[in-house]
Formats: C-alpha cells, sequence, structure tokens
C-alpha cells in the first residue's frame, strides 16, 4: 500500500487549483488519495480523486453520476496528472 498523501503533495494540489483560478474547487485528504470537490463541504459534489499508486505515481478517476469512480487513462507525477486532468479533462474542475 503507497504511504499515505504528505503536506506538500496536498499542498500542491490546493495550489495548483489557486494558480488555475478555481476558486470553487477544494480539496480532502484520506489516506493515500486526495479528492477535489465543489459545494459545501457537508454536502460535497465530488469531481476527481488522484490515488497515490506509489512514492511518486498518481491516477486520476472522475466521479460518475451514478455514484461511482471510473479511472481516467492518466497516470504520472502528482504536477503531470493535474495537468493532464486540466489540459484533457477541463469539464471535470467545472461546477
Amino acid at each position: 500500500m503507497p504511504a499515505a498523501v504528505s503536506a506538500a503533495e496536498f499542498a500542491a494540489v490546493r495550489s495548483f487549483l489557486r494558480t488555475r483560478h478555481l476558486a470553487h474547487l477544494h480539496c480532502r485528504q484520506r489516506a493515500s488519495t486526495i479528492v477535489v470537490e465543489s459545494g459545501p463541504e457537508d454536502d460535497a459534489l465530488s469531481h476527481v480523486r488522484l490515488k497515490k499508486v506509489s512514492p511518486t505515481t498518481w491516477a486520476a478517476e472522475e466521479f460518475h453520476h451514478s455514484g461511482r469512480w471510473a479511472p481516467l487513462p492518466i497516470q504520472g507525477r502528482l504536477s503531470e496528472t493535474l495537468a493532464a486532468i486540466a489540459n484533457d479533462f477541463p469539464w471535470l474542475f467545472d461546477t
């Protein structure tokens, strides 16, 4: 099992959202995942889940209307994974 998300990795995702002017999005961390969400924290809408699969590799999943997570064809370093989502699947960062 991969290590838990570090404070630096979590901060990198928050910084990415700020840099891209995605103020409507926020993220939360649990074990080896970071979930990007919108809306109030007590009733948030999930958009993307980043899963740490090794110390340096991350995979991405999108949240489906069916209530399940579906894998995206993206895997790489955290910064590369975030950039690929923003470039190839920009609607996942919409409200």
